[in-house]
This record gives structure tokens, C-alpha cells and sequence, in this order.
């Protein structure tokens, strides 16, 4: 397995799930740097301004202003994000089979429904978690043990 490194950069409205993300990611022995942005607009402009390695986007569905399907489709539209194939899922409380189905044709890894228990978040990073160890990809956030 390889060890994955870089930041994950969480984007949601609600500021409560940044603690509940970095409980979940405790609770599985995982300390990821999170960073978190509440704000779609501000997380593109770091996204485009910021040379930090990212290892991975979450990001909700439903936010004002621009939301996330609109920021992913900002993220495919600009060559430089495009080309760094940062993994990008989404963890919503919305699972509607419409929503599901927009949010897949925007190029999205994953769609996960936001689990109710810390425990279950954490069983659901770890799956995310281990397809991005065993999975070939050209991002630099991934290295041999």
C-alpha cells in the first residue's frame, strides 16, 4: 500500500464539518492536514493562487453563492486544475438520484451520502482512503512506503 500525503481540502457552508471531518479522520488513526474553506468562490481562488500538494477535495453540493456542482465545473473549465486531477467527491446530505446523476457528469470520483456518526464518516474516509493508495493517478500526493 502506499502512503498518501498532502492536504485535504474540505469545502462546506456549515463550519461544524470541518470538527466532525477531522474527528472522523481521528478516529481511524488518519491526521491529514485539513483545510478548510466555507466559501466555493474563495476555495477556486486558493485552488489557482496556492502551490500546496492537495490529496483530496470534499466538497458539499448544496452552498450559496456557487455550489459545488458549479465549482467543480470552474475546476474542469481552467487547464492548470484540470490537469492536476486532484480526486474530488462529494459528501452531501443530498441523495437524490437527479442530484447523483448531475454530480457525475461533472467528472466527480465519488458521491457519498454524509454519514450520520463519526464512526461511519470514518469507515467511509477509510474506503476513499484506500482506493486513492492502490490507485495509479498522476497527482504527487501519492508515494511509495
Amino acid at each position: 500500500m502506499k502512503k498518501i500525503t498532502g492536504k485535504i481540502l474540505l469545502v462546506d457552508d456549515q463550519p461544524y464539518e470541518e470538527l466532525l471531518l477531522k474527528e472522523a479522520l481521528a478516529s481511524i488513526d488518519r491526521f491529514n492536514d485539513v483545510e478548510y474553506i466555507s466559501d466555493a468562490k474563495e476555495a477556486l481562488i486558493h485552488l489557482k493562487d496556492n502551490r500546496d500538494e492537495i490529496f483530496l477535495i470534499i466538497c458539499d453540493i448544496n452552498m450559496p453563492e456557487m455550489n459545488g456542482l458549479e465549482f467543480k465545473r470552474e475546476i474542469e473549465k481552467d487547464r492548470y486544475l484540470h490537469e492536476k486531477s486532484i480526486p474530488f467527491v462529494f459528501f452531501s446530505s443530498d441523495d437524490s438520484d437527479k442530484t447523483v446523476k448531475r454530480a457525475y457528469s461533472h467528472n466527480v470520483q465519488g458521491y457519498f451520502k454524509k454519514a450520520d456518526t463519526i464512526e461511519a464518516q470514518g469507515e467511509l474516509l477509510k474506503i476513499v482512503f484506500k482506493y486513492w493508495a492502490s490507485c495509479l493517478h498522476p497527482i504527487m500526493g501519492i508515494k511509495e512506503d
